[in-house]
C-alpha cells in the first residue's frame, strides 16, 4: 500500500519516490496533530496499517491525548527543509495528493473524517475534498 501512495504521488507531482516516501509521514503525522483527540482516534483506526505503523505507540497515545497547534506554513517548511522540495507550490501539491490518496486509501470511504479535519486546517490550500 505504502509503494503505491508513494509512486502515484511522486507522478502525480512530479518529485522522485524518496522525497515522496519522506513526505507521507510527515503529512501523516500532521494530519494527526492538528486532529482533535477524537478525531486523531478515527484516523488511526481508518488509515493503511502501514502509515499508522510508521508511528511510535508514545505518538499514537500523544495523537489522541493533544491537540497541536502547527499551521500549514510550518508543513510546507518542513517539508522544504526535509525532504528538498524547496519550492513552496509544489510541497503544497505534495501535501494535497498525500491527503487525496490517504482518504482513498483508508477504511473511512466517505471522507467524513478526512472532511472533520480537513476543517480544522483553517484556509484549506490542501483540502483535495473542499
Amino acid at each position: 500500500m505504502m509503494d503505491m501512495i508513494v509512486n502515484m504521488v511522486a507522478q502525480k507531482v512530479g518529485i522522485p519516490p524518496e522525497m515522496a516516501k519522506m513526505a507521507i509521514p510527515l503529512v501523516s503525522k500532521f494530519l494527526l496533530q492538528k486532529s482533535s483527540p477524537d478525531q486523531a482516534s478515527g484516523l488511526l483506526s481508518a488509515l493503511p496499517t502501514d502509515v499508522t505503523g510508521m508511528f511510535s505507540d508514545d505518538e499514537k497515545k500523544d495523537f489522541t491525548t493533544t491537540q497541536h497547534d502547527m499551521t500549514e506554513d510550518d508543513l510546507i517548511n518542513q517539508l522544504d527543509s526535509k525532504c528538498g522540495i524547496n519550492d513552496k507550490g509544489k510541497s503544497k501539491q505534495v501535501v494535497s495528493e498525500i491527503m487525496s490518496s490517504l482518504q482513498q486509501n483508508s477504511s473511512d470511504k466517505k471522507g467524513d473524517l478526512f472532511g472533520g479535519v480537513m476543517g480544522n486546517l483553517g484556509k484549506g490550500d490542501f483540502n483535495p475534498f473542499g
